[in-house]
Formats: structure tokens, sequence, C-alpha cells
């Protein structure tokens, strides 16, 4: 053999296995870490877009001397049909083109109006919530349905006294007590909301928070999908952006439809996204919220339903513990 003939040594058939170990450790290592990082972009993203709703309900509140409502519907203001508070804020949002032939004269899932609800916004879904391409399809006995692109962002009208049934006997909130939210729906003893009403404390009372996922109905993370064909039926309402149905009263576990039957668990945060019964996003152990003096908050998913329901109303008169 010559001198200058050099052996060069192969991995081995063990050594190849051992280093293709080292590697999926480090990749089992890197990917929660990168998981993590990922969810708190997406976390910072929704508080940003909860911000700019909250900011756009205060300089809609400035311009026009109280907040927009909840919704609206025919029995309310002349010429207005059903819509929610999202058309109204789009203008103070950056959005104004958007709505630029909405007719408030028209319900919001009839021409033109359909054809602009249809629209995925992207300020009004938070990028936690899986499948951002959701649309409402409800069926209607007269058509057309009900369509359009969904948020998950809503306004909590208030506290429900079906509350109660969820409460110790000691925390039950008074038949008397003033449970609205800041905002509400159009009626004749309240027409319009202002930052007047709001007595106990801006930063002390909740003005949108989240209720992700919706038409789909989640559970502690578990989704049942949409179907009208079986029983019970399986929808959580409420999920195009500008339907009236996207308020609601917290506190209830019955179903909207009872149809549907009851809600398992109890209302509070992250249990259920179905109408009428909390708040619930896809962030780990909380959600956010934006409070009425301009601020975004996190609250766990271990918050007290009481406390809660304390956040919620805008005149109760309740004392909030420190944090």
């Amino acid at each position: 053999m010559s001198k200058n003939c050099v052996r060069t040594r192969a991995f081995t058939l063990v050594e190849l296995l051992v280093v293709i170990a080292i590697i999926a450790v480090l990749i089992g290592l890197l990917l929660p870490a990168v998981q993590k990082v990922r969810e708190a972009a997406n976390r910072l993203h929704c508080t940003n877009n909860l911000k700019q709703i909250g900011l756009a309900c205060h300089t809609f509140e400035n311009t026009n001397g109280f907040f927009p409502l909840a919704y609206t519907n025919p029995n309310g203001p002349a010429s207005m049909k059903w819509h929610n508070w999202a058309p109204f804020l789009f203008p103070f949002m950056e959005e104004g083109n958007r709505i630029q032939s909405y007719v408030f004269a028209t319900d919001w899932w009839k021409t033109p109006n359909r054809e602009i609800v249809a629209t995925k916004v992207k300020s009004m879904l938070c990028p936690s919530t899986p499948n951002p391409d959701r649309i409402q399809d409800k069926p209607e006995a007269t058509p057309p349905n009900k369509t359009g692109a969904v948020t998950d962002y809503f306004p909590p009208t208030g506290v429900n006294l079906e509350i109660n049934q969820s409460l110790p006997a000691n925390d039950q909130l008074a038949t008397n007590a003033d449970l609205r939210g800041v905002l509400c729906w159009w009626s004749a003893k309240n027409q319009v909301n202002k930052q007047s009403d709001i007595l106990d404390g801006t930063s002390n009372t909740i003005l949108m928070g989240e209720c992700a996922g919706r038409e789909d109905v989640w559970h502690k993370g578990i989704m049942t999908t949409v179907n009208f064909n079986v029983s019970p039926k399986v929808r959580a309402r409420g999920g195009a952006w500008a339907t009236p149905d996207n308020p609601y009263e917290i506190g209830s576990r019955k179903a909207w439809d009872v149809a549907f039957g009851p809600i398992p668990g109890q209302p509070g945060i992250n249990n259920s996204n179905e109408w009428g019964h909390g708040f619930y996003s896809f962030h780990s152990q909380g959600a956010n919220f934006s409070m009425a003096d301009g601020s975004v908050r996190f609250l766990s998913s271990a918050t007290e339903l009481k406390l809660l329901a304390y956040l919620i109303t805008r005149a109760g008169g309740e004392v909030i513990p420190a944090p």
C-alpha cells in the first residue's frame, strides 16, 4: 500500500443513531420554546387589537357624546335595522373604507351589507384562534341566510341574574342591582351609553372581551363543529362581526336554544364560548380584556365568577379588591 494512501473512517450505524437521537432531543427542547414565543407574540397582537377597539370606543364617545349601542334593532332609533357595535366603530379603527357602502337602514345580512360583512377583518380576530377563515352561515326560514366573516371579540352587555345559580348563597347578586355593562342595547330607558354612566370606575369595568372560536362550540379546548342537523344542535351563536347576536349578558348555563341542551361547567373564563356563558380565548390560562379606561388586562381563568361579574357592571356599586 502506498505511503500516501489515507484511510477515511465512516460513521458506524450506532454513531449515526446517536447523532439522530441527539438532534431529536434538541428539537424536542426547542419546539416548546418556539411555541411559547409564538404564543407570546399572538397574545401581544390580540392585546393590540383590543387596545384599538377600546380606543375607537372612546373616540366614538368623544365625537358623539355616547358609546355605540351593543346592538340596534328595528324598534330603536329611526331608520335603523339589525346591527351591532362594530360597523359604528370601523371609521375610528382605520376601517372606514371597508364600510363606505354599508347601509344602516338595511339589516346587516342583506345586500349591500351582506357582501361587506363577508370580508375577514384581521383586527377583529385573535391570532391564537384556530381557523381565522371561519364563516357564520345560519340557516333562515326566509332567505337569505345570516352569513358573515367572524370576530373573536364582543362587549358583555351586563350580568344575567341566572349567574346566582352558579354562586354560593352568600355571594349571590341582589335582584335589584344595576347589572348593565358599558355597552348596552337599545331600550326606551337606555337609548345611549355615556362615559358618565360608568360609576364603578373605568379601570374597574370591562368594555370588551374575548369570546373566540364562534360559531364552532368550544369547551375547555375541545371543539364541536357547527351542525344544525343533529340533536342537540351545535352552534355557539354570534360569530359574525356585524351580528347583534355577538354581545350578550354573562352568567347563564342555559344554552341560547333549548334544543342545544345545557352548557357543561361553570360560567367564567375559558370554560365555554357558548352564547351567554362567559369569556373564551385560546391563550394559556386566561383571556384579554379591554377596560373602560382604555387599558388592556389579562385575566386568569381562575378569576372568581363573582369578581368577574363585578368587573362587568358599570354602576353596580361593588367594591373591587386590590389585585
